[in-house]
């Protein structure tokens, strides 16, 4: 019985310690991982020139923002004769605009902050803040984060449905009459939330196995 009571003791030592340390590699990994989700991209995303002349031609799409939760847009024009136009509207706004299928021009859009895009970086110091950003005109490749609304470069969140558009035009000849531009869009998921879980796990269950080992190690040395 004796050695019975050995081998389940070691089986269980090595689940506890096997399933922190899984549990402190996976954390981060998990957290790089899910940290943002990307829920759309294309490249490169097709409209057409009318998209300037009503809100229903141009490229839209929704998403659901929860609290504290953050829409990045990364976005590029570097296609030759063409122009685009981003916007970030309240879903609202939006069905309001395409029952009258308003021009998307004529339609104020909600305050974003953007920087010029470069691996490895993101909006920080020196982040510009605007309510529509107009490619290449402006930039050619920006990085936009938007929560509802800013405070200069502070994102202040307002949980909700918003659209994103894009409309634009090509200076080509007469028969050019497509646009073009890269697009991609990510929400941040869940991986901060996971990352910390699996860590918190990971210790607990370090320290549980130490603290018991303590306790086995005095009672058999102190308590018998």
């Amino acid at each position: 019985m004796a050695r019975w009571d050995s081998i389940l003791k070691k089986k269980f030592a090595y689940i506890i310690i096997g399933t922190a340390v899984i549990s402190l590699i996976l954390g981060p990994i998990l957290g790089a991982v899910l940290n943002k989700i990307i829920i759309y991209e294309r490249k490169p995303q097709v409209i057409q020139e009318d998209s300037t002349l009503g809100i229903n031609k141009a490229f839209s799409f929704f998403v659901e923002l929860e609290k504290n939760q953050k829409l990045i847009v990364e976005i590029s024009e570097y296609y030759i004769n063409c122009t685009v136009t981003i916007k970030i509207l309240s879903n609202s706004i939006f069905q309001s605009a395409s029952l009258a299928n308003s021009t998307p021009g004529s339609v104020s859009g909600m305050e974003f902050v953007y920087s010029q895009f470069g691996w490895g970086t993101s909006p920080a110091g020196g982040t510009v803040g605007a309510s529509a950003l107009t490619l290449p005109t402006t930039v050619r490749y920006a990085y936009i984060e938007f929560m509802g609304s800013r405070n200069g470069d502070a994102l202040i969140s307002w949980p909700g449905e918003y659209v994103v558009i894009v409309y634009g035009t090509n200076s080509g000849g007469p028969g050019d009459i497509n646009v073009y531009f890269d697009i991609t869009i990510k929400i941040d998921g869940p991986g901060d939330t996971l990352s910390d879980i699996f860590m918190i796990l990971g210790v607990f269950l370090l320290l549980f196995y130490f603290i018991a080992a303590i306790v086995i190690i005095l009672k058999k040395n102190f308590f018998r």
